[in-house]
């Protein structure tokens, strides 16, 4: 987090996986990540390439799988 929180917008931009237009977004994410991390006893956690959206709507699809 100290790292991200030195860093400028553009610097952020150009992160591996960062857009532009969420690299303002970033130091906050990263704040609550690691706040929720910390109020459920998270040691670590792996990355995901998909966004909660995606996640919610490939579980719905795999709920449908089995319904005719």
């Amino acid at each position: 987090m100290p790292r991200l929180a030195a860093m400028t917008t553009a610097q952020r931009a150009i992160l591996p996986g960062v857009s532009e237009g969420r690299a303002r977004q970033l130091l906050a994410g990263a704040l609550v990540a690691d706040g929720a991390m910390d109020l459920f006893g998270v040691r670590e956690l792996d990355i995901c390439p998909w966004a909660l959206r995606e996640g919610v709507i490939l579980r719905r699809l795999d709920q449908m799988e089995g319904v005719s």
